[in-house]
C-alpha cells in the first residue's frame, strides 16, 4: 500500500473516531445530527427518530472524513 493511500485512511479513520465520540459526547453535536437527518427523512412520529438520527449520523460522517482528508491535504500542500 502506498504511502499516500495509507496516510488518506489515517486521517479518515481518525476524523471518524473524532466524529463518534463528539456523538456519543456531546449533546450539541447529537442535536446536530437529528436536524441534519430531519432533511434526508419526511417522518414525524416517534419510531422515525432511529431513521433520522442515523441519516444525520451518516451524512455527518461523510462530511467530516471529507473535511479531515482536505485539511490534510491542504497542510501537506504548505
Amino acid at each position: 500500500m502506498s504511502p499516500y493511500i495509507r496516510r488518506m485512511l489515517s486521517v479518515a479513520g481518525a476524523s471518524l473516531g473524532l466524529h463518534i465520540l463528539l456523538f456519543f459526547v456531546l449533546d450539541g453535536y447529537r442535536e446536530l445530527a437529528f436536524r441534519v437527518g430531519r432533511f434526508f427523512s419526511h417522518g414525524n412520529d416517534i419510531s422515525d427518530i432511529l431513521r433520522v438520527e442515523g441519516a444525520g449520523f451518516a451524512v455527518l460522517a461523510i462530511a467530516v472524513v471529507g473535511i479531515g482528508v482536505l485539511f490534510e491535504r491542504l497542510l501537506r500542500r504548505l
